[in-house]
């Protein structure tokens, strides 16, 4: 046995190295709080908001919108520039518009939670085809590393249902929230770093980490809940990623989607170009894609593939049934209907007309109104250009305008 002398040695090297490894994990937090810090600094940028001003009568209407958009682009020198697609038949427009240096009309972009919308839209051809259930419990659903992993963590899989996940009202946490994720996903990149994530590591730190809420209450909006319906996705069509999935079920080329891929999932297409998107100064290269890859976000595409992906979505046109369509525009309040978050979707109000759409976290934004049918999709380039994903409402306000008063003309020379 140890003697005093030796007893007390041991104890001090041990203080010892209790004392190095506190200060060198208090010197890694500060040291990534240092790193977190630099990129909030760097991340800032502000916007500039310009009323899109109606085309006059005697004017080219796609003129007159690529002015408009030279002139927004101008007011904010800290986007790299805009990518616009719209689609209007009753006012002779299919176009695709581009404002910046060195882009181009058909270039491509992550559109990070524009991915929702089909997502949500595979898990009702799903739905349709009696593989999921929208109102039934997701646990049979999961697969077995999910459903394990939110078990153990105390959740009761019988109570959350797959709308539940759809309109964000599931109560399960965002794996973003989490401080310790966004520390390690986006504060390393002072120091040209960023872990690569799978969805089960992100899912694990949402539902080991994160507040949750009561199931079916209040609306919180959370990349989580499109997660676990990618992985039901993935298990109910036994495809190896959602990527493959949704090339499967959705058929891009059939939607006139034609360059749209999912990235890291499938190989880019031929001929196509991704351009950067930012962050304030943050580059988005300088992230690891893989921390918005997995159902929450992952799609590259081009304006005019998100247009028309997106209107053909709201239109019913991925459906077999009308009722599907239905449900994806039930919203989370308290009657299904109005104002709020559908399935993946939500109604816009503008000039008078309901528009349908969502947006995405580097300045992306496709919205359709069914009544005009009118189609707008749209890039900044820039992640926090305005608040609340309303990247589009400004050319979409005034082709609402341009229409109606279109209708107007119309139905006067009728009752002349």
């Amino acid at each position: 046995m140890p003697n005093k002398r030796q007893t007390k040695g041991m104890m001090m090297r041990r203080l010892g190295t209790y004392a190095l490894r506190g200060f060198l994990a208090v010197a890694l937090v500060l040291a990534l709080a240092i790193g977190w810090s630099s990129w909030l600094g760097k991340q800032r940028a502000g916007w500039t908001e310009t009323t899109w001003q109606l085309p006059a009568k005697d004017m080219d209407l796609g003129s007159s919108l690529q002015a408009e958009l030279n002139r927004e682009t101008k007011a904010n020198p800290n986007i790299p520039g805009q990518l616009l697609y719209v689609r209007a038949p009753s006012l002779g427009l299919d176009q695709t518009f581009a404002s910046g240096p060195d882009l181009r009309t058909d270039d491509d972009v992550r559109v990070a939670s524009n991915t929702k919308t089909f997502v949500s839209a595979m898990a009702l051809q799903l739905v349709e085809a009696g593989k999921l259930q929208v109102d039934g419990p997701i646990g049979p659903a999961l697969s077995p590393a999910v459903r394990t992993m939110m078990e153990k963590n105390g959740y009761q899989l019988d109570t959350i249902t797959l709308r539940h996940l759809l309109n964000h009202t599931s109560g399960i946490p965002d794996y973003v929230s989490v401080p310790a994720f966004r520390i390690l996903a986006l504060g390393p990149t002072a120091y040209g770093w960023s872990p690569h994530w799978t969805a089960e590591s992100e899912i694990w730190f949402a539902v080991t980490f994160g507040r949750r809420d009561a199931v079916g209450g209040d609306f919180n909006y959370t990349d989580t809940n499109y997660l676990i319906a990618a992985d039901m996705i993935k298990q109910a069509t036994k495809s190896a990623t959602i990527g493959a999935a949704a090339r499967q079920m959705l058929d891009w080329p059939k939607l006139g989607a034609d360059e749209t891929y999912w990235e890291a999932m499938e190989p880019t297409p031929a001929g196509t170009r991704r351009v950067a998107q930012y962050r304030g100064a943050i580059r988005d290269s300088e992230l690891d894609v893989s921390f918005d890859q997995y159902g929450g976000g992952g799609l590259v595409m081009s304006m005019d593939d998100l247009g028309r992906a997106t209107r053909a979505v709201v239109r019913g046109e991925v459906f077999a049934n009308p009722v599907a369509t239905r449900i994806l525009m039930q919203t989370s309040g308290p009657d299904g209907a109005g104002e709020g978050y559908a399935l993946g979707i939500e109604p816009t109000k503008l000039n008078g007309e309901v528009c349908w759409g969502h947006g995405g976290f580097w300045g992306t934004s496709a919205f359709h109104c069914p009544r005009l049918d009118i189609t707008v999709a749209r890039s900044t380039g820039q992640s926090n250009s305005m608040q609340g994903y309303r990247e589009g409402f400004g050319p979409l306000s005034a082709l609402i305008l341009a229409a109606q008063a279109a209708e107007r003309d119309r139905a006067k020379a009728t009752s002349d």
